[in-house]
């Protein structure tokens, strides 16, 4: 008799499917690029960004950026901010006035004049500037060559003289509707020689435009001073100007390089045929019935209804106020221990652990 084994107690498990050969390849390769990609950023080290990449960061900032935001990120950040003095040769700090306090954003000029150790080239700001932070500048920035000042009205006369007299590489210089009369282009042009642009940009009222035939209404002092003084001028801007035909003949003699003159508003000039064949040679050229509005500070201006032959140009709400940002609340918690007769607006001085 034959022995049969016996019955299984189960069923034998299925054979499992071959893995195809394709899925054993994938299974093989590295993670795809974007996961690395991600696992790259998440574990980057900021601090450890090349100085000349984070110096060309830095340049693409304003001065309040830099000082209250950039700059203090972490140690090699302000490490850069405070030491490297090519972030602060131009310094534009215009319409920093119209969004923090006066005391604020005089302490941040002090602070960028110091950091640029001498090498700063261009200073632009407005509203805020003082004949203390003028001075201040003068005294620490002697290659300056373009300065702009705009609705200076704390900058006098002899405050302005007395900081030009101290920065003759000056090139360019922008006075617009500041506080400025009398002999000061007279100043400018003995203590900077080599000066090639110059505007000094002043309002032009309807009351001066019902009056300008009566005397005190012309002035040729500030055309005369330029014309005596200034002989290698290139362009020149006179918004507004109380100047006439005798003064704008001084300078168009005595200025031979001269190739753009802009005279818009300057309703004593009246241009005859003399006038108009003395000015053909200006390449570029702006008449006192052109309008205003390329200008910049054209919100300023109360353009004269009887003279002017635009519309009547008053629009306080133009490009100038449109700076004001949604981030415009900075805070300086520190502003305290801003000290007036301080040496560089310590409030922004910072110790480094180099």
């Amino acid at each position: 008799m034959r022995n049969t084994p016996a019955p299984p107690s189960q069923c034998p498990t299925a054979p499992l499917p071959a893995v195809p050969q394709t899925l054993t390849r994938m299974s093989s390769l590295p993670p795809p690029a974007s996961s690395m990609a991600v696992a790259e950023v998440e574990a980057r080290d900021w601090a450890e960004m090349p100085s000349d990449a984070l110096a060309a960061v830095f340049g693409k900032l304003d001065v309040a950026e830099i000082l209250t935001g950039a700059g203090l990120v972490c140690r090699a950040w302000r490490r850069l901010a405070a030491t490297d003095p090519t972030l602060w040769r131009r310094v534009d700090m215009c319409h920093q006035g119209d969004l923090l306090e006066a005391e604020e954003v005089e302490a941040m000029a002090r602070a960028a004049v110091d950091r640029a150790a001498g090498t700063m080239e261009a200073f632009w700001a407005d509203t805020f500037v003082t004949d203390d932070l003028l001075r201040y500048i003068s005294q620490r920035a002697p290659s300056l060559k373009s300065l702009q000042l705009s609705l200076c009205h704390h900058v006098s006369n002899e405050g302005f003289a007395e900081a030009i007299s101290s920065l003759p590489q000056l090139e360019e210089l922008d006075v617009t509707f500041c506080s400025l009369h009398g002999n000061v282009c007279d100043t400018i042009g003995r203590a900077c020689p080599h000066l090639k642009r110059f505007s000094l940009n002043e309002r032009w009222s309807i009351v001066q435009s019902e009056f300008a035939s009566y005397e005190g209404m012309d002035d040729d002092t500030e055309a005369l001073g330029i014309a005596s003084t200034m002989p290698g001028l290139q362009e020149l801007q006179l918004i507004g100007n109380n100047l006439t035909n005798d003064g704008l003949m001084a300078i168009l003699d005595h200025c031979l390089h001269l190739e753009s003159l802009d005279i818009r508003q300057c309703y004593n000039i009246q241009m005859d045929d003399v006038m108009k064949s003395k000015c053909a040679r200006i390449r570029d050229l702006k008449l006192p019935h052109d309008s205003i509005s390329d200008f910049k500070y054209r919100a300023y201006i109360v353009s004269s209804i009887a003279n002017s032959g635009s519309d009547f140009e008053v629009d306080m709400y133009d490009d100038l106020l449109d700076v004001v940002t949604e981030d415009d609340e900075a805070d300086f918690d520190d502003i305290d221990d801003f000290d007036d007769a301080g040496s560089a607006g310590g409030m922004y001085d910072d110790e480094f652990d180099i």
